[in-house]
């Protein structure tokens, strides 16, 4: 999970008096481009299995008057969204920097995906239970799409792992415009992958300028 732009301009369809629908196709259109495709929870790309998801819950006993609110809309896959309870006080991620409050980490020996932070702050702390829940099941046991979901990160963090090696090995223009092109913004689990460049300060240093996804957009 990382920071996520949200474009500045309302959808046309959200500014309708009496406006009853909040996943209109301008909405729709404007959320798939602010988040590239991507599940702004899990940052797995979407195709075309997303949904509309409401950071703070619309349900009746939570936040009905932000349903049809911008700044409340999120493109989410549906494994996310169904998982996601009502209950939660997580991090805007279009307000904040995830990837620096939020420690993303992958434990290969252990298959489980490590998150820690502030969790003295209530925001920090739910978003890390939630992240918890979606990458490592539900008290540590995986379903199946849960296991599935694992298996596409580590199948993508072990190959970024070695280009990473490549790179240290001989930093070559091939080797290093691998590794940029593995920091598109356009490209799955950079929450990962941005822990990985910041615990090796050479690297964090020479790919710095391609870890700023999102905060000058």
């Amino acid at each position: 999970m990382i920071r996520v732009h949200k474009h500045s301009i309302i959808p046309a369809s959200l500014q309708v008096e009496g406006c009853s629908n909040y996943d209109g196709q301008d909405v729709q259109e404007q959320l798939v481009v602010d988040q590239h495709e991507k599940c702004y929870l899990c940052e797995q790309i979407t195709g075309k299995d997303f949904q509309i998801e409401h950071l703070k819950p619309k349900a009746e006993d939570h936040h009905p008057e932000l349903k049809y609110t911008w700044t409340n809309l999120f493109l989410s896959c549906p494994f996310c969204n169904g998982r996601k309870p009502n209950s939660s006080k997580i991090l805007d991620p279009s307000q904040h920097d995830i990837e620096n409050l939020i420690n993303q980490k992958i434990d290969f020996s252990n298959r489980k995906i490590e998150f820690t932070g502030d969790t003295a702050q209530i925001e920090i702390k739910d978003t890390i239970k939630l992240l918890d829940k979606l990458m490592n099941g539900k008290k540590g046991i995986r379903d199946i799409k849960a296991q599935l979901l694992y298996k596409d990160i580590e199948r993508e963090i072990s190959f970024f792992l070695s280009l990473l090696i490549n790179f240290s090995d001989d930093p070559c223009d091939v080797n290093r415009n691998a590794i940029m092109d593995s920091l598109n913004i356009k490209k799955e689990f950079l929450g990962l992958k941005y822990n990985l460049l910041k615990e090796n300060v050479a690297l964090a240093d020479e790919f710095s300028e391609y870890i700023l996804w999102s905060k000058t957009a």
